[in-house]
């Protein structure tokens, strides 16, 4: 409890939003393996400031066209690849901040394993249960899917180590970096 309380502190403080055309905008700077914390409901809630993470996959096949998409988890569609255009403007105006595995956190062929999980994830249904937990992965939680994404690759993105995970724990670990 004191932890949620100390990351809620800290986020007011320690935020950095980027309006939703300027990431659109910029979209030619995001790389694969990039992680997209989105804030939709314009503020604080119990469990923290970010509420949605979604991972930046690269160009893929979708809906018959290439275009680049993120692999998200969404309580109606479950895993999904959903075009980049399309997740920005289905959340805005809402704050998105991007951050990127930092260079001495990368090991060879991580980011490639991290894309390679997102896409074999899509299809599967959204996990219900939050907090998001490290128990199992027949269905998946947006966080849980970036944290297990991470996870595979050898990087542990969980900046508290407990069992339970939050979006504000996977924006505050050291091993990513804003972009």
């Amino acid at each position: 409890m004191i932890f949620l309380l100390l990351v809620v502190v800290l986020s007011i403080f320690g935020t950095e939003q980027t309006p939703i055309n300027r990431v659109l905008w910029a979209g030619g700077n995001l790389e694969p393996g990039d992680i997209l914390f989105v804030d939709v409901y314009d503020g604080w809630c119990f469990y923290g400031y970010w509420d949605h993470l979604a991972i930046y996959v690269g160009e893929q096949s979708c809906g018959g066209y290439h275009s680049p998409a993120v692999v998200e988890a969404t309580y109606n569609g479950g895993v999904c690849l959903t075009p980049l255009w399309l997740f920005l403007e289905r959340d805005e105006p809402a704050d998105i901040s991007v951050k990127r595995l930092r260079a001495s956190s990368l090991s060879e062929g991580a980011i490639p394993q991290v894309v390679e999980y997102a896409l074999a994830q899509v299809g599967k249904p959204f996990d219900f249960i939050f907090p998001a937990h490290k128990i199992g992965d027949r269905s998946l939680h947006c966080v849980e899917l970036v944290w297990r994404a991470y996870k595979v690759a050898g990087v542990e993105l969980d900046s508290n180590g407990g069992l339970l995970l939050y979006p504000d724990e996977i924006y505050y670990s050291s091993q990513l970096m804003p972009i």
